[in-house]
């Protein structure tokens, strides 16, 4: 009896429409990499080997990992401003910024490698388009936390000593992180601290109040 052959298996066009190409399987490897390890602590041929594709793939879509990296650098920013800026949830501005502050602890904790390597490192060994990610979505934050405050109008001062105060909490998030010489109760409360001296002296703003509609 003749067997008759199976028809040769077919996939639709919506999978294959799903399939990551090799570009898309190189930033999600190093993304996952950076973010576990920072970019110092990875390789070309672990990112090609996590993703599955020719060695000279990744050069070949980026030209070196330093442009990989700043690739993978804007997505992730990009991420964590769409998370943050919808993280303002609460009656008061204090409550929103206490939500704000709790969700951009998540979101670094996910990213832990990056985040010690970007803090310890970056100068170093990063170029200034990395630098300038970063300090983009840094300004997008800053702006939202002048929104919940209500302050319509910020001076060059108040910007100045805003972004002082990220970086304030910056550090007490590497030393939760990094060190674990802090907990996430003390980053919190240190850090609403210095932001009721900053609304107190430098803002004039009362946290507890409700912001004005926009």
């Amino acid at each position: 009896m003749r067997e008759v052959a199976s028809p040769p298996l077919r996939t639709s066009k919506s999978a294959l429409a799903k399939a990551p190409n090799g570009k898309q399987r190189v930033i999600e490897a190093a993304e996952r990499l950076f973010a576990a390890r920072g970019f110092s602590g990875v390789s070309a041929a672990e990112i090609v080997k996590e993703a599955g594709v020719a060695h000279g793939l990744l050069f070949h879509h980026f030209g070196s990992m330093d442009d990989l990296y700043a690739e993978v650098s804007r997505i992730a920013a990009a991420r964590m401003d769409d998370t943050q800026l919808l993280s303002f949830r609460g009656r008061t501005a204090r409550d929103q910024i206490l939500s704000f502050m709790r969700t951009h602890m998540r979101a670094v904790k996910q990213r832990e490698g990056d985040a010690v390597f970007r803090a310890r490192d970056l100068d170093a060994r990063v170029s200034n388009k990395v630098v300038q990610i970063w300090e983009m979505s840094r300004q997008r934050a800053i702006d939202r936390l002048f929104q919940a405050m209500g302050v319509q109008v910020p001076t060059k001062k108040m910007r100045v000593c805003l972004r002082a105060w990220i970086g304030f909490h910056d550090q007490l998030v590497l030393g939760w992180l990094a060190d674990r010489s802090l907990s996430e109760v003390e980053v919190l409360r240190w850090t609403m601290d210095q932001l009721d001296h900053l609304a107190a002296t430098i803002l004039g703003v009362d946290l507890d109040l409700e912001p004005p509609l926009p």
